[in-house]
């Protein structure tokens, strides 16, 4: 299996509609590194019409999208994206922090693969394999991976949240050297 790094750090990411929030900081995305970013006015809709139909589709995961966090220490395969939700597969290099922020959108990690510390509204959690997080949307959390590669699913409970990742930079598909091929094949233009 290919190794990416991911992110749950992807999933704790800082948001996407506040230019000043430091959580959007690429050098704030370094391994081990600290940031703080609260962000609580997060609600940048999805880049579907609300309300509009969106087409049914099944997608591997060599052919989902992906986005890699400027400092390459986590990346995000896009699995789904519709009108009420968002999943994604995350993934986290060891050592990698999600600096504090908070989502507009409710948020849940199932962590498949690693160990770390989050952090909810100042409550510290270890987690590892087999550990659902939820997330309210507005809670303020943060997360720091452990020692190894950490891989998990991450959905939004309304896929605004996770427009914070298209500002990622694109990374090539499985088997591919070009970013851009399969970037959008088998998904549904959002435009």
């Amino acid at each position: 299996m290919r190794a990416l790094t991911t992110a749950l750090a992807l999933a704790l990411a800082g948001c996407a509609s506040c230019p000043a929030c430091p959580a959007d900081d690429p050098d704030a995305w370094t391994a081990g590194g600290e940031a703080e970013g609260v962000c609580p006015e997060e609600t940048e809709a999805p880049p579907e019409e609300a309300g509009a139909p969106v087409e049914a589709e099944v997608r591997a995961l060599a052919d989902a999208p992906r986005r890699e966090a400027p400092p390459g220490t986590a990346s995000v395969a896009m699995l789904a994206r519709g009108t009420n939700a968002f999943v994604a597969r995350l993934e986290m290099a060891p050592g990698a922090e999600v600096p504090e922020h908070q989502d507009a959108d409710e948020e849940y990690i199932h962590v498949l693969e690693g160990r770390g510390t989050m952090w909810i509204d100042g409550v510290e959690h270890e987690v590892g394999p087999g550990a659902t997080i939820f997330m309210p949307a507005g809670a303020t959390v943060r997360f720091r991976n452990g020692d190894a590669p950490l891989v998990a699913l991450q959905i939004f409970a309304g896929p605004g949240s996770a427009a914070k990742y298209e500002r990622w930079n694109p990374v090539a598909a499985e088997g591919s050297e070009d970013p851009a091929e399969g970037a959008d094949e088998g998904t549904t233009d959002p435009d």
